[in-house]
This record gives C-alpha cells, sequence and structure tokens, in this order.
C-alpha cells in the first residue's frame, strides 16, 4: 500500500522564473499552494472571494490578457471554479500533474527519517521524526552522539517542508568550548558527558536562541521519498550521495 502510494505521490517544482506547462481554458487542474486566495479581479489587490487549498481540483473558466511574475514564477491568472469558490488565481500555483492533498502528504512523512549515503544506507548520522504536524530533529556525532535537539512544527507545500522550530537544546560540552558566563558554566560542568546517545545531556541556552524556519524538499526516487536540504532537478536529486529516508529506528 505504501508503495502504491509513493507512486501516486508527484510533486511541482518551480525553479527561477520558470514558467509551468500550458493551461488551457476548460482544463481542470490542481491546486499546488497549501492554501490559495481566489480574488474577484486578476491582481494581488483584487478582493478575496474564498480559498483553495493544496490538491483540490478546479475548472479553469478565463485567463487573464497578460502574465505577472510573483514570487520569481511568471505566469497569467486564471478564473477558477471549485465546488466552494469560483474567482480569479495565479496560474504559478496550479499544475496539470496530480498533486496530493495536505494531510495525503502528512500521512506520507508519519514516522522516522535518517540521514544516510545511498543507496547502501551506511555512515548515518542526524534524524527527522514526524508526528501529526510536529517534528523532532536530533544532530548526532559520532565520536559524541546526540549534539543537538530541535522541536517544532511544520507545514507542507507542493515541493517542500517550511520547518518551524519551536524549542532548541544543545549539548554544552559540544557547543562551549570554553564557557564564559554564569549560564555557560553551570551547563557545562552539569551536563557534561563524553559520549551520549540521550537528550538527558541537552540543555536550553540563551547564547544557542531557536534559529529561523528552514525549508526540507522532499523527492519520490525509486520508490523511496527523499528529504533533501536543497532545491534541485528530480533527476539531480535522484543521484545524490546523502538524504534522509525513512527509518525503522529513530536514532542513528
Amino acid at each position: 500500500m505504501k508503495q502504491l502510494f509513493l507512486i501516486s505521490f508527484v510533486f511541482l517544482f518551480f525553479l527561477g522564473c520558470k514558467k509551468t506547462p500550458v493551461i488551457e481554458v476548460g482544463q481542470s487542474v490542481y491546486i499546488s499552494a497549501t492554501v490559495l486566495n481566489a480574488r474577484k479581479s486578476p491582481n494581488l489587490d483584487g478582493e478575496k472571494v474564498g480559498k483553495v487549498k493544496l490538491g483540490d481540483v478546479v475548472k479553469v473558466l478565463e485567463r487573464s490578457e497578460k502574465e505577472m511574475e510573483i514570487d520569481g514564477i511568471s505566469n497569467y491568472w486564471f478564473r477558477i471554479q471549485s465546488p466552494t469558490v469560483t474567482g480569479w488565481v495565479f496560474g504559478g500555483y496550479l499544475s496539470i500533474n496530480k498533486v496530493e492533498s495536505r494531510d495525503a502528504m502528512i500521512a506520507a512523512l508519519q514516522g522516522d527519517f535518517v540521514y544516510c549515503t545511498l543507496p547502501e544506507r551506511l555512515d548515518c548520522s542526524n534524524t527527522f521524526s514526524f508526528d501529526g504536524e510536529s517534528f523532532v530533529f536530533r544532530a548526532y556525532d559520532h565520536y559524541t552522539g546526540i549534539t543537538e535537539k530541535l522541536e517544532g512544527k511544520y507545514d507542507v507545500f507542493s515541493d517542500h517542508l517550511v520547518l518551524d522550530t519551536k524549542v532548541r537544546l544543545v549539548r554544552p560540552s559540544v557547543f562551549i568550548l570554553y564557557p564564559q558566563t554564569d549560564e555557560e558554566r553551570t551547563a557545562y560542568y552539569s551536563a557534561y558527558f563524553g559520549y551520549s546517545n540521550s537528550d538527558e545531556h541537552l540543555t536550553s541556552l540563551s547564547t544557542f536562541p531557536v534559529e529561523g524556519k528552514r525549508d526540507l524538499f522532499f523527492f519520490v526516487c525509486n520508490d523511496k521519498l527523499l528529504l533533501l536540504d536543497k532545491k534541485q532537478e528530480l533527476e539531480e536529486a535522484c543521484k545524490t550521495s546523502y538524504a534522509y529516508t525513512k527509518s525503522s529506528y529513530s536514532s542513528p
């Protein structure tokens, strides 16, 4: 069942100002944005008349006269009709290829991913665990064990995830070479441990705050779901030497 799902798991990729395939009036297409506003007129200032969601099938009723560039994507606006709304949407977020729903994408991500060499799955290190719409990331070093842990929420788009970290814990003995403040000295000596695969030796430090949001791109190669740190063509992604792949265990 899982393999059949991955075979049908088609993603849409946008690179720079690359145009999407030609969309014809009367054609049925898929929404490739997580949530897309439908507007009364074909521009960003148009009054919002409703929303369509990732994976929704809509019918194209009309095309704007001129193209526009939004988010580095050049395309026309299209007036579309769904079971719940009729309005104008930007064509850069429409796909002629099947796009899975947000719920289907989240379902495919559930479980644990480990960063390994491919295809042998050797030299494994960092891990991601996805549970519902939450994630836990653990950074791992072969000499010191778990060095960092990130926890937060994520959202899905047609070709990538946006990870929003809420909590960051670090190993003081790895991140701090020479403790400078009382907070660092206390954390360093209280949680010092030469090698550890346990979260108990991680702590929160003001000098190592939560960083900004992070993108993680996904690809289906040989019926396997891969997660990569950067956006690239599918053919190139499938030749990568390292990637996050599904694992039956939660730690390396």
